[in-house]
């Protein structure tokens, strides 16, 4: 029958859109789908390894509830040029809610993708400790630092491969589907490039003013959580203002960057169904926006699926 075709899941990188990821899964398993192999990159690579230890339910039930003020005391924050979250408070913070797991135990094929930043190789993890893989997937630079694993320093798997549909292949099941969570709103492509007949005639970006404003807000932010005096925030103001601003221009790089290896990775490998999730829905940091979140991955995945069965009907 064709709700019990069998499918591999390629979940994408993406910060707190990818809680979208929950529910997409959840509309999977509604619909009769039997997921037999997930590979994800960073958020991708902790919702699906969630799943495949059947601990996904429990996770869902709690990061819905949780608040900005939780979500930001879930951020250990450090004064590290490597990174400005070290990121093992939240995990270890989940090994108390969902308990010791080792990818090892699972039922379903799960491989997590990060980045040596040394070999400049990705690396792909089907063994060990989850919070720990997770950890080295999620080190999203400048954001949270990087992660020892062994001899390796690993960053984000978003670096190399935020939609993973490689190690899915060659295809063993019915359907290979990915998630991608940095899709544009109107799911159109954008012009490969733009030809300027006159350098002078740049066209002015308005989102500029945005991110300016956005990094000097952070700045305001990041003073408070780190219960900065006003003497010292008169003495780093100017510099902490041009650091984030780098950061923030460099995280849109990223983003930009991210963008366009989605799109190559599903045009290379045409997965059957494409799941959308715009790059709109939400931020990096917006977990506490998690039931939107997930709600939009359910929207999204019955779009989906049920314009990949119109199709079946086609043929």
């Amino acid at each position: 029958m064709e709700s019990r075709k069998t499918v591999s899941l390629a979940l994408g990188s993406g910060g707190a859109r990818g809680l979208a990821h929950i529910g997409v899964i959840e509309v999977l398993r509604d619909e009769g789908f039997l997921i037999e192999r997930i590979a994800g990159s960073s958020i991708g690579a902790c919702v699906g390894g969630i799943y495949c230890a059947g601990k996904l339910d429990v996770f869902r039930d709690w990061i819905v509830k949780i608040n900005k003020r939780e979500t930001f005391r879930l951020m250990d924050f450090t004064m590290s040029t490597k990174g400005v979250l070290k990121g093992q408070k939240v995990l270890s913070h989940l090994k108390t809610i969902l308990g010791e797991i080792r990818i090892e135990d699972f039922d379903i094929a799960f491989t997590a993708i990060a980045t040596d930043v040394n070999s400049k190789e990705e690396i792909w993890m089907s063994n060990g400790d989850l919070y720990n893989v997770i950890r080295a997937s999620s080190s999203v630079p400048t954001l949270m630092m990087p992660s020892r694993l062994g001899d390796r320093i690993l960053v984000d798997g978003g670096v190399l491969n935020p939609l993973p549909l490689e190690p899915l292949m060659p295809k063993r099941t019915d359907l290979v589907i990915a998630v991608n969570i940095n899709a544009y709103a109107d799911g159109h492509q954008r012009s490969r490039h733009i030809v300027l007949d006159d350098a002078k005639h740049l066209p002015h970006d308005p989102s500029d003013e945005e991110t300016t404003a956005y990094t000097s807000r952070m700045v305001n932010t990041v003073k408070g959580w780190l219960n900065m005096s006003k003497s010292e925030i008169d003495e780093t103001d100017s510099t902490q203002e041009s650091t984030l601003s780098y950061l923030g221009m460099l995280n849109k790089s990223y983003d930009f960057m991210q963008d366009r290896m989605c799109e190559q990775s599903i045009e290379i490998h045409k997965p059957d169904i494409v799941v959308n999730i715009p790059r709109t829905v939400g931020t990096t940091l917006e977990f506490y926006r998690a039931g939107e979140l997930v709600e939009e991955g359910r929207v999204a995945a019955r779009k989906a699926i049920a314009e990949w069965r119109l199709k079946q009907l086609v043929k």
